[in-house]
């Protein structure tokens, strides 16, 4: 994603995206947050209209890759519901994609909501130290897993019109009308294009021609057409490859049919239910590679010694004992040294014992304080290198590590065998994480070889 104040036009090798997400409901917010956790991205739903309060907006989008604001603005009345998202938005900080959620059925403040979006993020990113940039509205209202389906800029549900269905007696937000463009226009002087379902059934070629004559001529939102998900990750995918190619390497002929200026870039606030929000964000997403896998042993039994050697005969695998400092224990910068010169392993497991020549009587508080500093370890390499998953041997180390992390829990997946149980962390800055726990005398020479191509199938899974 890009770096902070530029837009989707320049994206970076940052493996670590902001997108803020502000949703005019609690449900509807919590859906949306899902979808991108599903994705594999790192995702928090928070809930206040109060960016002076206690939700620290910067520091939530340190932490996660999305954050959701449920504003529960949907019926407000519609300049007090702008105000809510001007605020939010221009107190978040740095953000790499703004994302307006709104209802499938287009209830509530839409069109105040995206307008308010929009003017924020271009006042924000006009006061940044970024190129120029020109904000535009990216609407795909269109749900298709849910039934709500969006042709020649009308709303469905279900195959029907919004007005022609019980919506049109709705108590708080009766639907008049299914017509995008109106809905955004009510109360706003949003200036609208529609990308037709034809164009999207055309190709890539046709709808990247609709949105730079949209663009061209002056467009403030873009309204897409979809019938499928395939559609809405179409537009999408093109959208955001204008805007690099525009940002990187555009012609004259390009830039001028866009109406951009010499230097003038592309950023986006999408208005939607969530699927196009996040077709949009992972078109932006640098390309995700395997991650490492980071294993933590703090057992010293012949089993696990046994374990450990037998993960050391596969060549993809880095089996590092922690150096010790003049006190007998881990040294944790030392460590972090080795991981670092290891880094191009599948996996690494650091151990405070391999040999039987490594074992060493432990005071209790000696051994408490190598268990913290295993914890440490495991903490700070999970926030500097991409971890795709979490092997911990010894109980003592992994609810240290676990709490290190902030995880609340564990959610269980699977036992790969008896007392070896793989899931995923919950709770805290690796929430997710899949991970693999099991005590130093569980299993036989080859359960540490089991339980890293379970974290192996599990991450690639989660990463697809």
């Amino acid at each position: 994603m890009p770096d902070a104040g530029t837009t989707a036009a320049s994206p970076s090798a940052q493996a670590s995206p902001r997108i803020l997400i502000v949703a005019d409901d609690l449900t509807g917010g919590n859906a949306c947050g899902a979808l991108f956790a599903e994705a594999g991205l790192r995702t928090i739903t928070v809930t206040g209209t109060s960016p002076a309060g206690s939700v620290d907006l910067g520091g939530l989008l340190d932490d996660f890759d999305a954050v959701v604001v449920n504003t529960d603005s949907r019926h407000l009345p519609p300049q007090q519901a702008g105000m809510v998202y001007s605020e939010l938005i221009e107190s978040a900080g740095a953000v790499d994609l703004v994302a307006c959620r709104i209802d499938t059925t287009l209830r509530g403040n839409v069109g105040p909501a995206a307008a308010a979006a929009i003017s924020a993020r271009r006042r924000a990113l006009t006061a940044s130290d970024g190129p120029q940039c020109r904000v535009l509205g990216l609407c795909m209202p269109a749900f298709p897993a849910a039934g709500r389906t969006t042709v020649q800029g009308r709303q469905l549900l279900g195959g029907r019109l919004l007005e022609h269905t019980e919506l049109a007696y709705d108590v708080r937000s009766p639907m008049h009308t299914s017509v995008i463009e109106e809905i955004l226009a009510a109360g706003t002087d949003l200036d609208c294009h529609v990308i037709a379902i034809a164009t999207v059934l055309a190709g890539r070629e046709a709808v990247a021609t609709a949105v730079l004559d949209a663009i061209g001529e002056g467009a403030d939102v873009l309204i897409a057409d979809a019938l499928t998900t395939d559609h809405i990750e179409l537009v999408g995918s093109v959208i955001a490859e204008i805007s690099h190619d525009l940002a990187e390497a555009a012609t004259p002929e390009i830039r001028n049919r866009a109406g951009l200026a010499d230097g003038e870039l592309l950023d986006w606030v999408t208005i939607d239910p969530g699927p196009g929000s996040l077709a949009l964000a992972q078109s932006r997403l640098p390309a995700r590679a395997d991650g490492l896998l980071l294993g933590i042993s703090g057992s010293a039994t012949e089993v696990t010694r046994s374990q450990l050697a037998a993960v050391a005969e596969d060549p993809t695998v880095t089996v590092l004992r922690a150096p010790v400092d003049d006190a007998g224990l881990p040294d944790v910068e030392a460590t972090l040294g080795l991981i670092d010169r290891a880094a191009s392993a599948r996996a690494i497991i650091i151990a405070t014992v391999l040999e039987s020549s490594d074992l060493r009587e432990l005071t209790d508080a000696e051994s408490e304080q190598t268990t913290r500093r295993l914890a440490l370890i495991a903490s700070t390499v999970i926030s500097t290198i991409p971890i795709s998953g979490l092997y911990t041997t010894g109980g003592d180390v992994t609810a240290t590590v676990m709490r290190e992390l902030g995880a609340m829990g564990m959610e269980i997946d699977k036992e790969i065998v008896p007392l070896a149980v793989g899931g995923r962390l919950v709770g805290g800055r690796a929430d997710g994480l899949p991970i693999v726990t099991k005590g130093g005398l569980i299993g036989n020479a080859g359960t540490a070889v089991e339980c890293l191509e379970f974290l192996s199938t599990t991450a690639r899974v989660r990463r697809d």
